[in-house]
């Protein structure tokens, strides 16, 4: 999906990661992730965003939820993290990053709200009563107020099978009121998943239904129970050139995963204000038939990925550019199946892939690379893809 983009913008990290393979300094099914250029997108972000007045939590989990990647983010702009799940956030917590919004997209199961409440998230975000008045009971026994989120959903959202859960537009000034009643917690905004969407027939993002239902919901709150609302949440396709958005919508706050390696479905045509800085690497492991079989692990079921250029040096590979055999859903990407047509493929072969990802879901290496930009490479951690480091 990105391949074009990252031989067109980000030629060195390519090059890069095929030197470092050829030397065997990288494994087949490794994410390579070019710190240098992280670096630049997060400033980007975060200067458009204080321009802006709005505030950003990064998302990991894209990136294998890495904690190294994460601390350097921190340390360029954007200094919070928003978690999708409370595994992610013991795993960046635990590394010293900062908490920003933990519970959405994955509630804080019930064993675990202490440990989570005592690394001192900004906000978590809750979809029902109950889980908010589990949190307000640990708070007080910690002694504090935890700020809350609310996730709204209305009657024609657009949720994705796996996400289900909220409160109920309809419902919601009833909970409110039950929630407000807690001393332990306290409502302070509201959010909801996707609040934006890349039209691909358009090549723009949108506000969604999401959107729009956060923004009606933060005025009945308002209205009617008199809260004073801080954040307005809105996520999803959050980049240097869809925040504006969230200012026109009335948000308060983003949470950019893929605008931090230039892999939203927008930087797939456009150049924008982020530099692709993510690139999957794998090997022809063998030639059956007419095909090309070369190691998986690290493949994405939504990647929309097309083609892989298949080689050992980046001017022939460049030009010998294999159309992509997709997996069935049904199969474990054992191998990934490349079509050699007129083209060459060989065992032992490098192979580049560039698509849009979720590490954290797949078997894959993640491995950072410093210096890049600078023509002074240095590999500066292995990581699995939960964020473990390897060596």
């Amino acid at each position: 999906m990105f391949l074009d983009m990252t031989i067109e913008r980000n030629e060195k990290l390519i090059k890069t990661a095929i030197d470092l393979h050829r030397k065997g300094d990288i494994r087949p099914n490794s994410y390579i992730l070019d710190i240098d250029s992280i670096k630049t997108n997060t400033n980007r972000l975060a200067k458009r965003a204080k321009e802006l007045d709005i505030k950003l939590y990064m998302m990991t989990k894209q990136i294998g939820r890495n904690p190294e990647i994460a601390k350097i983010i921190s340390q360029n702009g954007i200094e919070k993290a928003v978690t999708v799940d409370p595994w992610e956030a013991v795993r960046l917590a635990e590394a010293g990053v900062k908490l920003g919004n933990v519970g959405h997209l994955v509630q804080i199961p019930s064993r675990m709200i202490k440990q989570i409440l005592e690394y001192r998230p900004e906000v978590i975000t809750v979809f029902t009563v109950e889980k908010a008045k589990e949190i307000s009971e640990e708070s007080i026994k910690l002694g504090m107020v935890q700020d809350i989120l609310l996730k709204v959903v209305g009657p024609n959202d657009n949720i994705y099978e796996g996400q289900v859960g909220g409160f109920k537009e309809e419902d919601l000034i009833e909970k409110a009121r039950e929630i407000k009643l807690l001393s332990g917690v306290n409502i302070v905004g509201v959010t909801a998943f996707p609040c934006f969407l890349y039209d691909y027939d358009e090549d723009i993002i949108k506000p969604t239904e999401n959107g729009y239902t956060v923004v009606r919901c933060v005025k009945k709150l308002e209205r009617e129970l008199n809260i004073d609302i801080k954040q307005i949440n809105t996520p999803s396709a959050n980049t240097v050139a869809s925040l504006p958005l969230i200012k026109e919508l009335g948000g308060t706050h983003g949470e950019p995963g893929h605008a931090l390696t230039g892999t939203t479905p927008l930087h797939g045509k456009n150049a924008l204000a982020e530099i692709p800085a993510m690139i999957y690497l794998t090997e022809v492991s063998h030639i059956f038939e007419d095909k090309a079989y070369v190691y998986g692990g690290g493949f994405y079921g939504r990647s929309r990925m097309k083609k892989a250029i298949v080689g050992r040096n980046f001017e022939n590979m460049k030009n010998n550019i294999l159309d992509i055999e997709e997996i069935s859903p049904e199969s474990i990407d054992y191998y990934g199946t490349l079509k050699i047509g007129e083209n060459k493929a060989e065992v032992g072969d490098t192979v580049i892939y560039s698509f849009r990802t979720q590490i954290f879901v797949t078997r894959s290496e993640v491995v950072l690379i410093e210096g890049i930009q600078n023509n002074n490479p240095k590999i500066v951690g292995v990581y699995d893809s939960l964020g473990n480091k390897l060596r």
